[in-house]
């Protein structure tokens, strides 16, 4: 978070909350996060940091004191109703399917009565594949563990078309590789003698079917994210809606018959009118994308923040997030606008 950021966030955790919960527009707060762990899990450490399981708890401590949990079937009938969301709510989802949700997460959740949705990628449960963002943390690992000026290093430039062969360069490179370049990185895991396939086996990062029906009949909502988690904005329209609704689908007919939603993969900002607008995704009951608690209700879309900073408590981060939207709210530019295809 830049400089300018963590002074606002600062600036507005001495505010009461009290306060700001009655003049900022947010009825609903969506705190999203991807795992939650006390030690480094080698397939994300390299990528984003997740909260301590006594963060996460502090976390939910203060939601619960300002904050009231909200059912998924509240939510729905709130937005197809078109009435106004529930006031002084909150609800928590996960991406992604991590096996942390099923082990860590949903028994803290369990026992202070949260519900929450867990929105996964089928592709990855069962760890039957490796997400490619997760083989680029294991490679940028296997590079650290490279003295300088091994001919690894020199090797794994040339397959990553990098100039440099220091570390830092080279993990520059792997970070910005999306779905259409992820061939690069099974040649280099070959070359740096790196297994996803032991390490699936092994580590088993990703929850399984049965997990998934346990946390289902616990109460938990399962969600679509997507078949893979590709970016968005590199596929067609057609292929968006497919990977949508094959998603939503395989949930449906494999995990959990309730509620249908959905959490777009790595960012909406590029999603168009007309994907919304598309008959097919119709069965969909409610969207949720992480444009910091937007509005967009008119596409059945909620706008979810990540509240998985381990550097900023949660009470900072929602107070300065009712204060941004409040500004956000006064200035006209609280609505999400999105363009035609």
């Amino acid at each position: 978070m830049s400089l300018l950021k963590t002074i606002f966030y600062s600036a507005a955790a001495g505010l009461p909350t009290v306060f700001l919960k009655r003049i900022s527009p947010v009825r609903t707060l969506f705190p999203y996060h991807h795992t939650v762990s006390n030690g480094a899990l080698l397939h994300l450490k390299h990528l984003y940091t997740c909260k301590s399981v006594q963060q996460f708890t502090a976390d939910l401590d203060f939601l619960l004191r300002h904050f009231k949990p909200v059912s998924v079937t509240d939510l729905i009938q709130a937005v197809h109703s078109n009435t106004k969301l529930p006031a002084n709510a909150f609800l928590l989802s996960f991406d992604d399917g991590f096996r942390e949700v099923h082990d860590t997460v949903a028994p803290i959740l369990t026992a202070k009565g949260i519900p929450a949705i867990f929105f996964v990628n089928p592709a990855f449960i069962d760890n039957k594949v490796l997400f490619y963002r997760c083989k680029i943390s294991l490679l940028i690992d296997a590079l650290i563990q490279l003295t300088p000026g091994n001919d690894l290093l020199k090797k794994s430039a040339a397959i990553l078309d990098c100039r440099e062969t220091s570390v830092q360069a080279l993990s520059k490179i792997l970070k910005a590789i999306r779905q259409d370049e992820a061939g690069k990185l099974d040649v280099l895991a070959e070359t740096l003698n790196v297994s996803f396939d032991n390490y699936l086996a092994t580590a088993r990062p990703f929850m399984t079917t049965d997990q998934l029906r346990t946390l289902s009949k616990q109460g938990f909502t399962i969600g679509g994210h997507s078949w893979d988690h590709p970016y968005y904005d590199l596929l067609t329209e057609e292929q968006q809606v497919e990977q949508t609704i094959r998603s939503c689908r395989y949930v449906q007919e494999n995990i959990s018959s309730g509620p249908v939603v959905f959490s777009f993969p790595h960012t909406d900002k590029h999603i168009s009118q007309s994907f919304f607008d598309t008959a097919g995704l119709k069965e969909i009951d409610l969207f949720f994308g992480i444009q910091n608690q937007k509005q967009e209700l008119h596409n059945k879309m909620l706008h979810r923040f990540n509240a998985e900073r381990p550097e900023y408590p949660l009470n900072k981060q929602v107070n300065g997030l009712l204060v941004y939207l409040l500004l956000r709210a006064i200035f006209s530019r609280k609505n999400v606008m999105r363009k035609h295809a």
